[in-house]
């Protein structure tokens, strides 16, 4: 799973990362060293919050299951329209 899931998750129900550290009495970088694959202390409450097993998370930027779009717009922003 890509990090920037994994903290959108943490966030919409925590708030941020260091309250959702303190909530399972863990070191407030134990969920930051996670995402950057140095550390698997806060892996199974992760994992708990996700609703995976711990041993089947696996956290890398390579993953594929986020969604982007490249592709410029054709129009101008709404508000930059008039602005030339």
């Amino acid at each position: 799973m890509h990090p920037e899931r994994v903290k959108a998750a943490i966030r919409m129900r925590h708030g941020t990362l260091a309250a959702f550290a303190a909530a399972h009495r863990l070191e407030a970088q134990a969920v930051r060293d996670l995402l950057r694959g140095m550390s698997s202390t806060a892996k199974p409450h992760v994992a708990e919050l996700l609703g995976v097993n711990a041993d089947q998370l696996v956290i890398s930027r390579d993953s594929t299951d986020v969604e982007f779009n490249s592709s410029a717009r054709a129009s101008t922003h709404r508000l930059n329209a008039t602005v030339r």
